[in-house]
């Protein structure tokens, strides 16, 4: 097969991927780290799950009713299967604490988690669960990597991108076969939406939980005999053409089946947006031996690539949300508490004038030669000068390596506790490092009511 037929065959070889992968196949690294991007989504949902917007879509979808196919996590209550995809997938992205893949430019765990677990308590058991993960993560990714950067001008890659990745994984776990899984994909395709315009409103989680949903209809109608697109990525009118400007196809179906992308996602170490992360580990190394007061600070400068630039902005003093996107109140918090956790974007935190006055002292400017290694490389270069006339300053060129497995755990318990006690938090993490002994998943599903 030629590149170019290949590539125009791409919906059809990513259904047949899907189809055919079963757990068995699985290498067992790739077996592990499917059970810890379960327990790294978990965690972050149940820091999230009493936060406005999760309690809003959770209501919403608790008052609607239904059939009780799937559990509302922190809900309390079963909802079909698709709304509580909805509102799981939402609830997972409020804390801002979900994984992130850096040249897709999205957050793969924030869709294919959520909608696994939903649809594998619906209909499947443990393998199926972290196999439909599986596939979700390398649909997610593909597909991201063959539509940005440009795409990430104006779309939230993990909305459009994760109604693809979210049927992916649907397909998968109802054992749908490649014919059935090229239409849910081509229907999936007709849904996809997200935009930046949302960023630092209650609407950016909903782009996941929309993703989940889309998804999961997707899948279902695909299954029941529903009609779609065959070509809707590679399609004279299909998504690549509509949505990037220079999209990469061989994404899509490169090495398709012999290497897995779950391994190439990173977690997050910082509760804010993921642009903020280069200049924060750049303050940190920065910070390392030294002990700096805010009082002492003239002025924060940091050059680092466009997108960090524009997406994250001044500090308004205003909502958590807005907060996660402010690089300036990143950075305070991280130099005055030395740490941006959750914590750090509590109402009283939002309201600390010493944290407002230090950002307002930071000045971002755009380097170029960053933005052009954008996004392969995300850089950053801080530099404090005080008022003594001494100037420190510290780079980035890449994304830390993976955090050990400790760290996770660690991780998980702590966000965990935010809802849950100590015990039962460790009974969910030994539940979700057992996935693959369980027939179904109640019994974890039950300890999320």
């Amino acid at each position: 097969m030629t590149g170019a037929a290949k590539h125009q065959n791409a919906q059809r070889l990513l259904a047949g991927f899907i189809a055919s992968l079963r757990y068995e196949a699985l290498p067992a690294d790739i077996r592990t780290e499917a059970k810890y991007r379960v327990l790294d989504w978990i965690g972050s949902a149940l820091a999230g799950v009493w936060d406005q917007p999760a309690l809003i879509i959770t209501n919403l979808v608790k008052k609607a009713g239904g059939a009780p196919q799937a559990t509302l996590i922190g809900g309390g209550m079963k909802a079909p299967v698709s709304a509580a995809a909805l509102a799981n997938g939402t609830v997972g992205h409020v804390a801002e604490f979900d994984d992130g893949h850096t040249l897709a430019m999205t957050h793969p765990g924030a869709v294919s988690v959520p909608t696994s677990l939903a649809v594998t308590e619906y209909a499947g058991g443990g393998r199926d669960l972290l196999t439909g993960i599986v596939v979700g993560y390398e649909v997610m990714i593909r597909l991201g990597t063959a539509v940005n950067p440009s795409h990430y001008k104006f779309w939230h890659t993990t909305g459009t991108c994760g109604a693809f990745a979210a049927s992916a994984s649907a397909c998968s776990i109802l054992r749908l076969d490649r014919p059935k899984a090229q239409i849910a994909l081509g229907i999936s395709g007709t849904m996809a939406a997200g935009l930046q315009e949302t960023f630092g409103t209650y609407a950016k989680p909903l782009n996941a939980g929309h993703a989940c949903q889309s998804g999961v209809l997707a899948a279902l109608l695909a299954q029941g005999g529903f009609s779609g697109p065959e070509d809707v990525l590679m399609g004279n009118k299909g998504f690549l053409k509509a949505t990037s400007s220079d999209p990469h196809p061989a994404a899509l179906t490169d090495g398709l089946g012999e290497e897995f992308s779950i391994r190439t996602a990173g977690y997050k170490i910082y509760s804010s947006c993921g642009h903020t992360f280069a200049p924060l580990n750049a303050l940190f190394l920065l910070m390392q031996g030294r002990e700096l007061h805010a009082e002492e600070i003239e002025r924060i400068e940091v050059a680092t690539y466009h997108v960090s630039v524009d997406l994250t902005g001044p500090f308004k003093n205003g909502s958590a949300e807005q907060a996660k996107f402010s690089l300036p109140y990143c950075l305070a918090v991280a130099l005055l508490h030395k740490r941006v956790s959750l914590s750090e974007f509590s109402p009283a935190m939002l309201q600390d004038p010493q944290i407002a006055r230090l950002a307002g002292k930071v000045v971002i400017h755009e380097d170029q030669e960053m933005t052009e290694r954008f996004p392969r490389d995300r850089m950053a270069v801080v530099k404090i000068h005080l008022r003594n006339g001494q100037v420190f300053g510290e780079s980035v060129v890449k994304p830390l390596g993976p955090p050990a497995r400790s760290i996770l755990e660690d991780k998980f318990l702590s966000l965990a506790g935010m809802h849950v006690d100590r015990n039962r938090a460790g009974e969910i993490l030994e539940s979700v490092l057992r996935l693959d002994e369980m027939d179904a998943i109640d019994p974890l599903m039950k300890m999320l009511l």
